[in-house]
């Protein structure tokens, strides 16, 4: 096992499943990723699900680090507690975005369980639109609503606070754990990842990942979604990164 890589950091949604298109969990994913915990590195999720979520998929995976959700609002840990890195709530923009676009998207039932960041789902027949909607969406509540935007994970649409995201959380995690980035690596598929990949010393995106990402990170992986997290991880373990 190469002793450069302290700490792992994941995507979900597109990089631990099947594909970018599924919720089920690639077992390939599942298994390298049990593996690398059992070798003694930190193994931690970063996610913009709803951070129930994340915490349930990590802990019936079997990981070991803290745990991200709401894209970078909420980091969770048994030792930490509920930390909250956001200090003011995406609702009113969420609620404006939900009336004045809703032909083109619907609730989601996260939001029960959202506390800063909300999410909002592409119907089905405006999915071939969705930067399109994206940027339309995004210009109206920065416009509107200072202080807050709107990402698109190919999975939901996320209206946040504008001073929180992936990578912030990702250093946070980092620096109370006492670990540089160069010696932390990670995998995404969004171009939502690039910002927590963009800090690290072994970023990685996977083989159908947006294109966008694919330009920003150290690897291109040859395997999709699952299989190439996997393939990430046979690396780390064989010292080649």
């Amino acid at each position: 096992m190469s002793s450069r890589v302290k700490a792992l950091f994941f995507d979900v949604d597109g990089t631990l499943t099947i594909d970018r298109t599924s919720y089920r969990l690639s077992l390939e994913a599942i298994e390298a990723l049990r593996r690398v915990v059992d070798s003694g590195i930190i193994v931690s999720l970063v996610s913009s699900n709803a951070l129930p979520i994340v915490v349930g998929v990590s802990r019936y995976i079997g990981l070991n680090g803290p745990v991200v959700g709401e894209t970078g609002c909420l980091v969770y840990s048994d030792e930490w507690g509920l930390v909250a890195l956001a200090d003011k709530p995406a609702r009113e923009p969420y609620r404006a975005l939900l009336e004045e676009y809703g032909e083109y998207v619907g609730d989601s039932w996260q939001n029960s369980f959202r506390l800063y960041e909300f999410a909002l789902k592409l119907k089905k027949e405006y999915l071939h639109r969705a930067f399109e909607l994206l940027s339309e969406m995004k210009g109206f509540v920065e416009s509107r609503f200072p202080g807050f935007t709107v990402d698109y994970s190919g999975y939901a649409l996320h209206v946040r606070p504008v001073n929180v995201d992936k990578k912030r959380a990702v250093l946070y995690i980092l620096e109370r754990l006492g670990i540089d980035p160069s010696e932390a690596g990670g995998v995404g598929d969004s171009y939502m990842d690039s910002s927590f990949l963009s800090v690290l010393g072994y970023s990685a995106a996977v083989s159908n990942a947006d294109e966008e990402l694919k330009k920003s990170v150290r690897i291109v992986l040859s395997k999709p979604s699952g299989l190439g997290v996997a393939e990430f991880i046979e690396c780390v373990l064989s010292g080649e990164i």
